[in-house]
C-alpha cells in the first residue's frame, strides 16, 4: 500500500558509458542499434544504472525504447528498480515518458511505483525525474523534492541520432 503522497524528485545524471552496436533489417531506411549504456546519478537519486536501448533513427527523427536497472537510494531508500522508458524527437520536438516496473523495487525500493522521465537540458546536462509513490510504511521521516520544470528540457531521444 502506498503512502499516498507523490513525491516529485529530480536529480541529474551522467552517462559514462554509450557501447552502440548496429544491426540491419532489410527493406528499412533507418539506423538501427542496440545501445548498452552507463549511468551515474547524484543527488536525490545516487546510485548507478544500466540500460539496454533499442535506437532507430533518420534524416526526419529519432526514437528508442528501453529497459533500464537503477542500483543506489532514492531519497534515502537504498535498493533496486527497473524503469522502462522510450523517446522521439523529430526535428527540435520531443516526447518521452517511462515508468518503474511494478513489483521491481527491492530493498528500501520495494513498493515504488510511479513515473520516469529522463531528459536533457539546452545545456547538455541529463535529468531524471520521478514521480513516485512509496510504500507507507517507508514514507516518515523522508521529505518531497520539487522537481524542475524539465519536461520542457529536450530529452534524451535527441542523443540518439
Amino acid at each position: 500500500m502506498s503512502d499516498g503522497t507523490e513525491h516529485s524528485i529530480t536529480a541529474d545524471f551522467d552517462v559514462s558509458s554509450w557501447e552502440p552496436t548496429p544491426y540491419v533489417v532489410e527493406g528499412t531506411n533507418s539506423e538501427l542499434s542496440t545501445v548498452r549504456a552507463v549511468k551515474i546519478f547524484e543527488g536525490a537519486v545516487s546510485g548507478t544504472s544500466v540500460a539496454d536501448l533499442l535506437l532507430a533513427g533518420n534524416a526526419a527523427g529519432a526514437g528508442y525504447v528501453g529497459s533500464e536497472v537503477f542500483a543506489g537510494s532514492v531519497e534515502g531508500r537504498e535498493g533496486t528498480m527497473v524503469i522502462q522508458h522510450w523517446g522521439l524527437a523529430e526535428g527540435e520536438a520531443t516526447a518521452s515518458s517511462g515508468h518503474i516496473i511494478p513489483g521491481s523495487g527491492t530493498g528500501g525500493l520495494a513498493g515504488i511505483s510511479g513515473k520516469a522521465i529522463f531528459t536533457q537540458a539546452e545545456d547538455g546536462q541529463h535529468r531524471l525525474e520521478l514521480r513516485v509513490t512509496f510504500p507507507g510504511n517507508q514514507a516518515s521521516g523522508h521529505g518531497e523534492h520539487s522537481g524542475s520544470d524539465s519536461a520542457a528540457d529536450a530529452d534524451s531521444a535527441a542523443d540518439a541520432r
